[in-house]
């Protein structure tokens, strides 16, 4: 239901792609996993302190899954 995108915009969607995808993925768990779709406060430091909350939960996340690979922890 969408026209066919130029061989310029194509182009450019795949540049940006991996950049956009790894910038993309944090708030992607931040909204699905922590239930982070809006802000729950309304104070800014408060939202500010459940943010960087939340991004240490999403780095130790990924550390794991760095550090031990699926097939190590299964064993």
């Amino acid at each position: 239901h969408h026209p066919e995108l130029p061989p310029r915009d194509k182009l450019r969607n795949r540049l940006i792609s991996k950049v956009r995808a790894a910038v993309e993925r944090p708030f992607a768990v931040f909204k699905e996993r922590y239930g982070m779709r809006r802000m729950r406060f309304f104070n800014l430091a408060t939202n500010r302190t459940q943010c960087m909350l939340a991004a240490c939960a999403y780095n130790l996340r990924t550390m794991i899954g760095v550090l031990y690979p699926p097939e190590e922890r299964r064993a």
